[in-house]
């Protein structure tokens, strides 16, 4: 009676470890039938869509863009202003001697044009060329004599003018190297944040492997599990084994059951945030796939060294910190030394005939304007400034000395780095070595335990053994399918993260691009 009621209890928990086991099949089935990848498959992906890496390309463009600034800060640059038309009308008061004020009304119409093409010269300095042309109507309504005055005007100026500082930093050619330096540090940051990309993308396709696996494993052993049952359950009814045993059986199911559920759950999480660092869609459906196979590669550790101090993108970024520290001593220090300044220019200027009627044409006046340009004497001028500090009290030198001692900690950081990175190299070398060791003798561990649970098995199909001693072997079986997968995933990230240390590919003996 009592197995009766236990036998339909196990039907139940056999039905139920059934349908989670379908669902289980049907969820992941249907998943894995879309796509399959690799890992090079999934590292393409994430390089192309990926957030970290559409960020990265944006952080490039940026910089590259501010190349292109300091660069064409170099070239001629060409404006125009056109103000067409200016127009007012208004009271406005004059003061009479010995007299109340009086009240005029004027009017004005003018339009304005004016063009300036400014070279900037490598020495930092300019050369300006600008040009305006006005062309005015004026009238005055006089309240004393209830008269109203007149006047069109046309005004042409052409000058060419020179401003070169002296005895100071050339800032123009400070902006190029800066930007130069900006480019080639995002550039070069970008290849290792690429890396980054690379590694974390390896590491995230190995956990959703191992998750994979380990449903694949927790399936095999619900099916082992779920033979042992009904084996058992004919066995007490038989009479051949007691009650407990076959109640632990039933124990022993349900667990495994609930083992393949909990895997199947855990993977869909696993997939989820794989998909979002590479970059895929979260509807779509996919899986990894993964040859177990090791081949065997040698490793140079004195090249491994060399390869990653010649190769990392951090050493020529932190010699770029040092070039940029050391020109911000130069600016900071120009702010206090004597400098200088030298302006030149020589104007042109016209302006037409006041005489000539209000109502004559712009071409006329025009023409009048030009002819008074060439009869006025010219304007020109030379201005000579020099700056000499005299006392500020220590500040800039203060200011050049918290320069000079964040430059020196620039580069303690970079000898750091450079010792940081090859101890990185030896332990990732090290990692490799002991994950292929370990990976030789898991191997031969899970062949062992495989032979051992079914030499149990048949054992303790015929009765020589107990369920006890079949759930042990078999519980080794999974614990050495485990280690080994494990093992296996550590030696693949002990490699990956030996590429990116070197920026070296010890297996095909090539340097990574």
């Amino acid at each position: 009676m009592g197995f009766h009621i236990t036998a339909r209890c196990g039907s139940f928990v056999v039905k139920a470890a059934m349908a989670g086991l379908f669902f289980f099949q049907v969820v992941v089935s249907g998943a894995f039938a879309q796509k399959a990848l690799t890992l090079q498959d999934a590292i393409d992906i994430a390089l192309e869509k990926s957030y970290s890496m559409k960020q990265l390309r944006l952080q490039l463009v940026q910089a590259e863009q501010n190349l292109i600034s300091a660069r064409n800060s170099f070239r001629t640059n060409i404006k125009m202003a056109l103000d067409s038309p200016i127009w007012s009308e208004q009271v406005s008061s004059v003061q009479v001697a010995n007299s109340l004020p009086v009240y005029n009304s004027t009017g004005s119409m003018q339009y304005h044009g004016g063009l300036t093409v400014k070279q900037p010269l490598p020495t930092d300095g300019t050369i300006t060329f600008t040009s305006n042309l006005t062309h005015s109507n004026v009238s005055t309504y006089l309240t004393t004599s209830d008269n109203t005055l007149k006047r069109a005007d046309f005004l042409s100026s052409f000058r060419v003018q020179l401003n070169q500082p002296l005895f100071t930093l050339n800032r123009i050619q400070l902006n190029l190297k800066n930007a130069q330096l900006g480019y080639e540090q995002t550039f070069r940051q970008r290849t290792r944040q690429q890396l980054d990309v690379i590694y974390n993308v390896t590491a995230s396709f190995y956990e959703l492997y191992n998750d994979i696996r380990t449903g694949e494993i927790t399936k095999e052993t619900f099916d082992q599990q779920q033979k042992a049952y009904e084996t058992s359950k004919l066995k007490f009814q038989a009479g051949l084994i007691p009650e407990v045993e076959a109640l632990q059986m039933e124990v022993d199911l349900a667990e495994a059951s609930d083992n393949l559920i909990s895997s199947q759950a855990s993977l869909e999480r696993q997939k989820e945030s794989f998909k979002q660092l590479v970059g895929l869609d979260s509807r779509e459906d996919i899986t990894v796939k993964a040859d177990l196979i090791i081949t065997h590669f040698d490793i140079d550790a004195e090249k491994a060294v060399a390869e990653g101090l010649k190769n990392r993108s951090e050493i020529r970024e932190g010699e770029i910190s040092i070039e940029q520290g050391k020109m911000n001593i130069r600016d900071i220090a120009s702010n206090n030394q004597i400098n200088g300044q030298l302006s030149a220019f020589y104007d042109f200027t016209g302006v037409s005939d006041p005489t000539m009627s209000y109502d004559s044409s712009p071409g006329e006046l025009l023409n009048s304007s030009w002819d008074d340009l060439q009869r006025r004497p010219r304007n020109r001028g030379v201005t000579f400034t020099l700056n000499v500090p005299v006392w500020d009290w220590g500040v800039n030198a203060a200011k050049v000395e918290s320069a000079n001692a964040q430059l020196k900690n620039t580069q303690l950081r970079l000898e750091d780095t450079k010792r940081t990175i090859e101890r990185g190299i030896k332990d990732s070398i090290s990692r490799v070595r002991d994950a292929e060791s370990r990976l030789k003798i898991l191997q031969k561990r899970q062949e062992v335990a495989q032979k051992s649970y079914d030499i149990s098995l048949e054992r303790f199909n015929i009765g020589e053994i107990k369920a006890d001693d079949l759930a042990q072997d078999r519980n080794r079986l999974n614990n050495a399918k485990m280690a080994y997968l494990g093992a296996y995933i550590s030696y693949q990230l002990a490699v990956a993260d030996l590429k990116r240390n070197t920026l070296f590919d010890f297996e095909t003996g090539q340097p990574i691009k």
